[in-house]
């Protein structure tokens, strides 16, 4: 809206304006004063107005805040009735004072349900009881299982708490308005942590907690979250081993790779990657003739399709020898059960390379196995949504073998909708690469010197990864990054080489549905 029209409508309302001032003030005198302040306030309020139909809502709005600052601002709220024989006995509170006194008796209750919220369980419920539930000390002390001195201590201490903190300035922090994003990553056998962060909370509190140990009140302050309901999920994510406690402080137990960090990693090893790429595609496009005369199912794919499909084979091997040269330390046994790592970002994954791996997963008898890798770059050919994994390893595991569908396999439809399995007269076959165990050792050995080169490639970036990540993290998970780094950093090389080999042209990602990096052997 435009100062010319606020002003417009605010003239035809002046008396308006006028008479709202005139029932504020004791002082009359003021009244001048207060309209033209007012009109003022709208008029530069009113530019940020889309809508003249909201007006006059927002002016009275406009209006009210004023008034407050003016009486605040002139020393009206001190102002008292000199009492004369005349006035003795008719005296009342001027609209000013009136206003004042409901305004701090407003900001106490505030005040008290503020301090309520920030007290220990124990504490708030001892309070409660006696204060509102107008419960006796023997009552309190049987419910919850404590002396009746117990009792006794604690509406000291909780009388103590109130009475400090209403006094206190307290302000909420960044996080009660702006909670930021927080995604969890796991490596290891088996993930019990997919549902710890669902909620936007918990991820808040590992967010708020990770730079520096915090009291659950502090926490309480900077997300803007009462107790009653923070202390909860404190209490989980300490169990689950995501929080850890020290005295009465939390911090978060898990590294998390920040966006910061990711910034600075990457300008300073994105040079690494170019030569390599050049070396292994030359390499494997010059063995492309005498990879196809191996027997193995997949061996008549076009260039492009059958390119996807051994590059990301001497990726994930090297990746395996990376492991094999230079393991990760003993698995962490995770408090949820299980064994592994787990990790976060503080972010929505905007980093990622992947869209999820399943490296070499077997099928318990040992006799067959898959792997299947969602490169971000291929996402319009192959998206292997690992959902449901356990039946999905099932069906592709049977493709593989070649068996019957099983129709009571709720996974199966996806599969075929999606081109990973292809089925005809009830017999499941694999739509991508398949080896008996003699055809893809061979293609290992032909690859054998490029499973080396990405392998050492991937050590290199892990060790540079390492070092920075511990120049971010706080010192209570430093131990943790050099793990975390050869977990987060050393797959993603094989992205990097992919997404560079796509931007040079060298190889196109298919408009049609296709599994580029999926492949099976049976043993």
């Amino acid at each position: 809206m435009t100062d010319k029209r606020a002003f417009e409508l605010l003239s035809e309302n002046l008396t308006a304006i006028y008479g709202y001032a005139f029932s504020k003030l004791y002082d009359k005198d003021k009244v001048d004063d207060l309209a033209s302040e007012i009109v003022y306030e709208i008029i530069v309020s009113a530019r940020n107005l889309q809508n003249e139909e909201a007006f006059w809502g927002f002016a009275w709005k406009i209006a009210e805040n004023t008034f407050r600052r003016f009486i605040r601002k002139s020393g009206l709220a001190a102002q008292s009735v000199e009492f004369t024989e005349e006035n003795i006995g008719v005296y009342d509170l001027s609209p000013e004072q009136e206003y004042i006194q409901k305004e701090t008796e407003s900001e106490e209750i505030y005040l008290l349900r503020r301090e309520l919220s920030l007290l220990k369980k124990i504490h708030r419920e001892v309070c409660v009881a006696y204060y509102v539930d107008n419960k006796c000390c023997s009552q309190i002390a049987k419910e919850q299982n404590i002396s009746v001195e117990m009792v006794k201590y604690h509406l000291f201490k909780t009388r103590k708490l109130l009475k400090e903190g209403i006094g206190m300035t307290r302000t909420l922090g960044e996080k009660s308005y702006n909670p930021g994003t927080f995604r969890l990553d796991f490596w290891g056998d088996w993930n019990k942590y997919n549902d710890l962060f669902k909620r936007k909370l918990p991820g808040s509190i590992v967010l708020a907690a990770y730079y520096e140990s915090m009291t659950a009140e502090a926490l309480s302050m900077e997300l803007g979250v009462s107790m009653p309901y923070l202390e909860e999920e404190i209490e989980i994510l300490e169990a689950a081993g995501v929080l850890k406690r020290t005295g009465n402080k939390y911090q978060t137990n898990i590294v998390i790779i920040t966006d910061a960090y990711e910034k600075e990693f990457v300008k300073n090893t994105s040079s690494i990657y170019s030569d390599i790429v050049n070396s292994i595609f030359d390499k494997v496009s010059k063995r492309l003739p005498i990879i196809r005369t191996l027997d193995f199912k997949g061996n008549d794919y076009d260039d492009n399709r059958l390119l996807f499909g051994i590059l990301n084979i001497a990726f994930v091997r090297g990746f395996l020898l990376a492991s094999e040269k230079s393991p990760l330390g003993t698995p962490n046994k995770l408090a949820l059960g299980g064994n592994g790592w787990i990790f976060g970002y503080d972010n929505d994954y905007i980093n990622h390379h992947f869209n999820g791996v399943s490296l070499e997963t077997w099928n318990e008898s040992g006799t067959v196995w898959f792997s299947a890798e969602n490169y971000k770059v291929i996402k319009q050919a192959q998206i292997y949504d690992h959902y449901d994994f356990r039946n999905k390893a099932k069906a592709i595991w049977d493709a593989v073998l070649n068996k019957n569908a099983d129709k009571n396999n709720p996974a199966l439809p996806w599969l075929i909708e999606n081109k990973f399995i292809l089925c005809s007269d009830n017999k499941l076959s694999a739509n991508f690469p398949v080896f008996n165990k003699k055809s893809f050792d061979q293609i290992c050995e032909i690859l054998s010197d490029i499973i080396e080169e990405v392998a050492n490639c991937m050590i290199d970036i892990s060790d540079k990864a390492e070092k920075i990540l511990a120049e971010h993290a706080p010192e209570s998970v430093k131990k943790q990054c050099r793990d975390i780094a050869k977990i987060h950093h050393r797959l993603d090389v094989s992205a990097f080489l992919l997404e560079e080999i796509v931007k040079d042209g060298k190889l196109t990602v298919p408009n049609e549905r296709m599994p580029l990096c999926v492949w099976g052997v049976k043993v």
